[in-house]
């Protein structure tokens, strides 16, 4: 793999290392010790589908607002496929996400000749595709145009090289998502060809959120066009620079002009939530000049202070790549679109695209609160901000809008207490506490709040929703009045706290002594109005890909059953004491009667430290890492959750919920680095590693022995070293 190719920013690369040296890369990365973190990152990795990640190919800003990437009308709910023809380039994406598709909007399609509209109609297969942290390029073959993207934080500069001898097209597509698919509630179109300008704006509707949402889009030539016009539904309008389509029209604009041999067209794009002239200004704020290697210059720097966050030494530059791509993908979403308002609410973070809590909690939210503990706070205050507007803050919020999905219960309640827990800064915790005693007391369904449990049958307002089964829904509850009870005596209301305290135990309201499976007793089960317990067999529900029954979103009696993070002592003792325990996880985890990859089953593993088996811990950690492949994630990437999940694996931590602790298991390299963002550091010093060395023999803080296989999270913020030594085989390291 060693042919040579030249790149459009005029340097050559080996096809084999582009994406490990990033676009356009002077050196491969065999010629050059110490690359900036930026050029490790491989956009590529977790561009499958549902089953390796769902991940966006293109480039943007560490939690920036827009996310040009390329759009084939085949592929993953990212809206790509490495193999597919390409449609063009859209503004906005998600990250990682199953389920129904979002975005893929305001589609741009360089072409040349009479402009084409219909997707199918304007593909174009492609070459020397390059793929970095902070630009994108690709040769559109069929068109013979190179075209390239770099992001600012709400904006994006491209560059288009265009052939001569044809007119240089660009069709903009207002009212399609991903995979082309008409998405609109109405939309319109202004073009100005006296300042090479268009402005449109859709209400995008099928979206995941089920709510309408408007999108304004500018977008603004180097050059004024020579030709223009647009198509409203099947009308094509030569010359005409306005038009609106109601619901469920198509809508496209158009423009031409004569390109300039050795001078590439540049266009800058701004997409807003909040109004055309919004979108209008934050082109003008974020990309003022026409300067493309500025631009790139500014993702680069962003990405390289992002990614000093966590650095790993003493591996390989293939470990290097899919580590700081994780780490990449990890903060991405959610976005920052706090300069994306209206002049009075500027000052108030504005963090959007949860996709949602019910992932990012359990992983996502606690890596932010080690590395980024301001973005914690401002996603906290931002969530405050949203519960005063709205009157509620759900677990996603989307594109400005709250969807109460019925994917557990109240996971707002679990971000807001985790980042109570673990001493996050700079927040009005009475202000946040306002907003986890709203949801305990009034969007906990009636059921849970009468009768303790969450019932086979019942049903929430929302449409297709069931808030959502009895058997995960329940001990999901339980768990958020766990947090809101700490937050309620954060704000000094005790009454409260030692309510929501004792319902925090409602789980056991669901839990059926009786029920029976491969010789192990009790287990959570989804329980009738009536008080009946359901009589399905505990290993049957989801599947991945189907449900067997409708009493577990996405588990079933066998994963729940270890839900109860905020009372293990219970839950232990619930399934007949410690070494039932132990027996029983072994068997529910060698049988894969547990889905480790999958968000009910983050911390399951690790739940053997538990019980004084640190080994079976770092064991089980290290098959899970294993599942992690060199260019997929093992699953949805689900915006942050699982890439959190692989950093944390990697330098040897893992968050234990509810407490301001962090599971050890061994690391996967002789050092890690993480500095916290007043300039501290704290290293892991893994000695005697080499790879196959799994579990910790000895362990010291500071030089301090460790007696327990836990770290705090005010130990690391305080700085310091972690010294660990580790082992081909099991030792009596803190076993009981």
């Amino acid at each position: 793999m060693s042919r040579m190719v030249r790149t459009s920013f005029g340097m050559a690369a080996p096809i084999g290392l582009l994406c490990s040296t990033g676009i356009g890369a002077q050196y491969t990365v065999s010629q050059q010790a110490g690359l900036p973190a930026y050029r490790y990152v491989d956009p590529r990795i977790g561009t499958g589908n549902d089953d390796q990640g769902d991940t966006v190919p293109g480039p943007t800003r560490p939690a920036g607002s827009i996310h040009p990437s390329p759009e084939t009308l085949v592929g993953s709910n990212a809206g790509y496929d490495k193999d597919a023809p390409i449609s063009g380039f859209a503004q906005l994406h998600t990250q990682g996400s199953g389920g129904r598709t979002t975005y893929g909007t305001f589609l741009v399609s360089p072409q040349t000749g009479a402009p084409q509209f219909d997707e199918p109609e304007h593909l174009s297969p492609k070459a020397d595709e390059r793929l970095a942290a902070d630009a994108y390029a690709v040769t559109l073959s069929r068109w013979g145009i190179r075209a390239e993207v770099t992001p600012a934080e709400n904006a994006a500069l491209y560059r288009f090289a265009y052939p001569a001898g044809s007119p240089a097209t660009m069709v903009f597509d207002i009212t399609r998502k991903i995979r082309g698919e008409l998405a609109s509630d109405g939309a319109d179109v202004t073009i100005d060809p006296a300042r090479g300008r268009i402005v449109a704006r859709v209400r995008a509707k099928d979206y995941w959120n089920p709510a309408r949402t408007d999108i304004w889009f500018v977008a603004q030539l180097d050059r004024a066009p020579t030709r223009w016009g647009v198509r409203a539904g099947t009308a094509v309008k030569p010359g005409v620079t306005t038009a609106s389509t109601p619901a469920d029209t198509r809508l496209a604009a158009w423009w031409q002009f004569d390109p300039t041999p050795g001078k590439p067209v540049m266009m800058k794009v701004a997409v807003s939530f909040t109004s055309a002239e919004r979108a209008a200004e934050l082109l003008d704020e974020d990309i003022p000049a026409w300067d493309f290697d500025a631009v790139r210059a500014g993702a680069q720097t962003a990405w390289n202070r992002e990614l000093a966050r966590i650095t790993i030494d003493g591996v390989g530059e293939a470990d290097k790549r899919r580590f700081y791509t994780a780490l990449y993908h990890s903060v991405i979403q959610p976005r920052d679109r706090s300069r994306d308002q209206h002049v009075a609410d500027r000052t108030t973070p504005h963090w959007d695209d949860y996709y949602t809590l019910w992932d990012t909690y359990r992983t996502g939210f606690p890596l932010m609160s080690l590395v980024r503990p301001s973005v914690y706070a401002g996603n906290v205050r931002s969530i405050v901000s949203t519960f005063r507007k709205f009157g509620a803050a759900h677990t996603a919020f989307i594109g400005g809008r709250n969807y109460q999905v019925g994917q557990g219960g109240d996971e707002i309640d679990n971000v807001l207490g985790e980042g109570l827990i673990r001493g996050v800064t700079g927040v009005d915790w009475r202000a946040a506490a306002e907003v986890a005693l709203h949801n305990a007391w009034q969007e906990r369904r009636p059921r849970y709040q009468i009768d303790g449990w969450f019932a086979v049958g019942d049903r929430s307002p929302e449409p297709d929703n069931q808030r959502a089964r009895s058997g995960s829904s329940t001990p999901a509850f339980a768990l958020n009045d766990f947090y809101a009870a700490k937050l309620a005596a954060a704000a000094a209301r005790p009454e409260e706290a030692a309510a929501l305290a004792t319902r925090s135990g409602n789980w056991r309201k669901v839990w059926d002594n009786d029920a029976t499976s491969d010789g192990f007793s009790g287990f959570i089960m989804p329980r009738h109005a009536d008080g009946r317990f359901q009589a399905i067999d505990p290993k049957l529900g989801w599947d991945g890909k189907k449900y067997d029954n409708v009493g577990f979103y996405e588990g079933t009696a066998w994963v729940y059953s270890y839900a109860m993070l905020h009372d293990l002592p219970g839950m232990i003792a619930a399934m007949g004491g410690r070494t039932r325990f132990i027996a029983r996880l072994s068997h529910a985890l060698e049988s894969n009667l547990i889905d480790i990859t999958n968000e009910p089953s983050f911390a399951t593993p690790w739940l053997f430290s538990d019980v004084g088996r640190p080994d079976l811990a770092s064991y089980w950690a290290d098959r899970i890492f294993r599942r992690f492949t060199a260019d997929a994630y093992p699953g949805d990437e689900d915006n942050g959750a699982m890439s959190s999940h692989y950093v944390f694996n990697r330098i040897g931590l893992f968050p234990k919920l509810t407490t301001d602790l962090f599971y050890l298991h061994a690391p996967h390299q002789p050092k890690a680095t993480i500095t916290l963002e007043d300039g501290k550091t704290f290293s892991i010093v893994t000695r005697n590693w080499k790879p196959g060395r799994i579990y910790i023999a000895s362990a010291r803080l500071n030089g301090r022995p460790l007696t327990r296989p836990f770290v705090r999270q005010a130990d690391i913020v305080a700085g310091g070293t972690l010294d660990l030594t580790v082992a081909a085989k099991p030792t009596g390291w803190l076993r009981d």
